[in-house]
């Protein structure tokens, strides 16, 4: 994101054009690239709604000037259609417009249920792979029973197991995320360039980073526990 102010646009440097694409300059005098952002999650989603805010502190560092657009109504209640339709009305007979929430949702929405969506899509892969880790060392289990080893032991060799590759799954994707994130940033000035991976969702990374293993682990501990059948013969080959 950037703050433009100032003679941006009037002083003739507000987008280009470079091999086919926008480029957006950023001279110190006004603009402000990559600033600090606390998200909200309370701020409307709606394509005209007010869903970005500046502090007064900003916009006197800034020397900005506001000036009044419009204004935004909260209500104790969601409003009907019939309401909807005679603030229209009324708003249309003295020169104005009037917009209602939409029901899109917001990025943080976005981003946490595409969060939910890949951390199981990453159990179930884990799932599968623990799977065929657990066929290929049924016969080093059976062993392990028949020397004396317990559900405990079989339930930490799964969890452990299930865990280190949940982790270094979760590793390798962040850093593969990051990777492809810096390539894409650095060719390209929109969003403020590289300094833009500076908001990136730390809860939802931490989520996946620490989290999915810790599922992982649960999860094998819990269903790792079976006696393995045939424990006293070896398996015909």
């Amino acid at each position: 994101m950037q703050i433009v102010y100032g003679r941006y646009y009037t002083g003739g440097t507000g987008p280009l054009t470079h091999n086919g694409h926008e480029t957006f300059p950023c001279p110190r005098s006004d603009c402000l690239a990559g600033p600090r952002i606390q998200e909200v999650s309370g701020l409307p989603p709606g394509t005209s709604a007010p869903n970005t805010v500046i502090t007064e502190h900003a916009v006197r560092r800034l020397s900005l000037r506001a000036v009044t657009s419009g204004w935004l109504i909260q209500t104790p209640h969601a409003l009907t259609a019939a309401q909807i339709s005679g603030a229209r009305r009324t708003a249309a007979a003295a020169g104005m417009s009037v917009e209602t929430r939409s029901s899109v949702p917001t990025s943080a929405e976005i981003t946490n249920w595409a969060t939910a969506f890949g951390i199981v899509l990453a159990l179930a892969i884990l799932a599968m792979a623990v799977g065929l880790l657990r066929s290929e060392t049924a016969s080093d289990l059976r062993t392990l029973t028949a020397t004396g080893a317990g559900p405990r032991t079989r339930r930490t060799l799964t969890a452990v197991t299930a865990g280190a590759l949940a982790l270094l799954g979760a590793l390798l994707g962040t850093a593969a995320g990051y990777v492809a994130s810096i390539a894409w940033f650095r060719g390209s000035a929109l969003n403020g360039g590289v300094g833009a991976l500076a908001n990136a969702p730390i809860g939802d990374l931490l989520f996946i980073v620490v989290g999915m293993p810790l599922i992982a682990v649960a999860i094998g501990w819990l269903l790792a526990g079976r006696e393995p059948p045939a424990i006293s013969h070896q398996p015909i080959e």
